[in-house]
């Protein structure tokens, strides 16, 4: 989980035998969003390596290439692959053209991402029983929010958008998982969300599990 380098792979090695399950049983539309679980995986076997090496002085290099993969997958991906995944196997045109507007906001918000963490050079940090990325320059309350409202019109409100079989139950749980996360660990925000979400991206599995029932939202 996000509290250990145990928990993170254990929990890595179950999301990417679900996310390869779905996958593999997805119609070619769902496809990039059958796929969420395995991505999820990526993140969290990443954060298990900084688990790992965070107190390793000779493991730096390694430290840093986790970090970075754990970061760009939760702020530079993320923002992109939700909308632009939901839009692929989207059917109605009105909700096709407000989800192609949501993956362009989004790739924008990617990039954005991007800057931001070859700018800042995010350092991981060990916090109680999770991990803190600390970015360089820091960031007051203000911003913090503003931030965190443009990263979640991104990854979130297309779920509320999307007609797609379990999406707006997906969007209600991450909106939910932000909240917990927020009172639970705020300091540590976008690991423990992280662990949240990756476990309610097991929903995707349900989702995709039968091709007609893709889009049974009216």
């Amino acid at each position: 989980m996000c509290y250990s380098a145990e928990g993170s792979f254990a929990l890595s090695a179950i999301l990417a035998g679900a996310g390869a399950t779905s996958g593999a049983r997805s119609a070619p539309a769902a496809r990039l969003f059958a796929v969420v679980p395995l991505l999820f995986a990526v993140q969290q076997a990443a954060e298990g390596i900084v688990w790992l090496t965070i107190d390793a002085p000779m493991h730096a290099a390694l430290e840093r290439v986790a970090v970075y993969t754990f970061l760009g997958i939760a702020l530079v991906v993320w923002p992109t692959w939700a909308p632009f995944s939901l839009r692929s196997m989207e059917a109605r045109p009105a909700r096709r053209r407000a989800l192609t507007v949501l993956a362009s906001a989004g790739a924008l918000v990617s990039l954005g991402a991007a800057f931001l963490l070859v700018r800042m050079q995010p350092v991981a940090r060990i916090t109680g029983h999770s991990i803190t990325y600390e970015f360089g320059g820091g960031a007051g309350a203000p911003r913090q929010l503003l931030l965190l409202a443009v990263y979640a019109t991104a990854t979130v409100v297309p779920f509320f958008v999307s007609t797609a079989r379990l999406a707006i139950v997906i969007g209600g749980a991450l909106v939910v998982s932000i909240a917990l996360a927020a009172l639970i660990r705020h300091e540590a925000l976008t690991s423990v969300w992280c662990f949240f979400a990756a476990i309610l991206s097991v929903l995707v599995v349900f989702a995709v599990r039968s091709p007609g029932a893709l889009f049974a939202r009216e």
